[in-house]
Parts: structure tokens; C-alpha cells; sequence
């Protein structure tokens, strides 16, 4: 397995993760031995990965803010700052998501936001406020965007995810400069 892969595993499958059961809870102790860059890498990755969990569950129905403030503040390591950073990408991702379904649907017609798979549109959702409000290089969330397609969605939506974001970004950013 890559270094990068190693990394992308910690940060899906082992730290910061929203958990029912607590048997099943990870530990934020998977990130002591990494050094501070691959640290960073993780938490970053970890934390949108947050902010996508938190906004399919709002979107899925039946959750609410309070609910993600809750659930977030049982997260295992996770501090005041970092839950508001996730709380933050996702509510504002939630409450941006119909100028994002507005451009999707321009730019993939076939596929309006009603008929993509909820894990897709809770990741582009997430993606388009992050890239449009410049929260984070919009290259490096069209490459995270595409990771979380390819842990939790199917064989295709990495491509579909990666095609849409690229449109976005070459709107955004014409010259390349993202």
C-alpha cells in the first residue's frame, strides 16, 4: 500500500468518525505516530470526510443541526475548533445546495440533483461550496472530492465526481490559477 493510501485509510476508517456504537468507535490515537505533515493530511481529509457524513445525513432527512452538533461532540479526539470547522462546511454546504443542484443540473442535464445517488450529491454539494466560497484550493477539493467518491460511493461516480468539479473549476478558475 502507497504512503498516501496509508494515510487515506487512517482518515476514512480510523480517526474522527461519527459512531452509533461505541464498541466500534476509533481511536485518534492512529495519528501519534505520523509526522506532522502526514498529520495534517490525515485530519484535513478526515474533517471534510466529516462534513460529507454530516451533510448526507441532513439531506437523507430526519437530522437536523442540532443533531450534527451532538453527534459531532461525541466524536473521539475531535476538538471545539475542528467540530466547527465540519459543522460549518456542512451546514454551509446544506444551505448552498441549491445553487449548486442549479449548476450542476447546467452542466450535466441528464442528471439532476433528485437522480444522483445521495452519497454523490452530498460530495458534490460539499465540494461546489468549498470550491466557490474558496474555503480550500478548489484543486485540492476536486482530488478529495474524488477520494470520498472512491471510499464510499460506486466503480463510477469517481469519474462522474471528477468530470462535474472539473467544469466547476474551470469556471471558477479559467486561467488555472486554483
Amino acid at each position: 500500500m502507497s504512503p498516501t493510501a496509508d494515510l487515506r485509510t487512517i482518515a476514512f476508517d480510523r480517526v474522527f468518525l461519527l459512531s452509533e456504537d461505541e464498541a466500534h468507535a476509533p481511536s485518534a490515537k492512529a495519528l501519534e505516530p505520523l509526522s506532522p505533515a502526514a498529520r495534517e493530511s490525515v485530519v484535513r481529509m478526515a474533517l471534510r470526510r466529516l462534513a460529507f457524513q454530516v451533510l448526507f445525513e441532513l439531506d437523507m432527512g430526519g437530522r437536523d443541526r442540532a443533531w450534527a452538533a451532538d453527534a459531532l461532540s461525541r466524536v473521539e479526539g475531535l476538538g471545539p475548533m475542528d467540530a466547527g470547522r465540519v459543522a460549518s462546511l456542512a451546514t454551509g454546504a446544506w444551505e448552498a445546495r441549491a445553487e449548486a443542484d442549479a449548476e450542476f443540473l447546467t452542466l450535466a442535464p441528464d442528471w439532476p440533483s433528485h437522480r444522483l445517488a445521495a452519497t454523490d450529491r452530498a460530495i458534490l454539494r460539499l465540494a461546489h461550496f468549498e470550491m466557490v466560497s474558496r474555503a480550500t484550493a478548489p484543486k485540492v477539493v476536486v482530488s478529495e472530492a474524488v477520494e470520498l467518491a472512491r471510499h464510499f460511493s460506486t466503480e463510477k461516480s469517481p469519474v462522474f465526481i471528477n468530470g462535474l468539479l472539473d467544469r466547476v473549476l474551470h469556471r471558477i478558475a479559467p486561467d488555472g490559477d486554483a
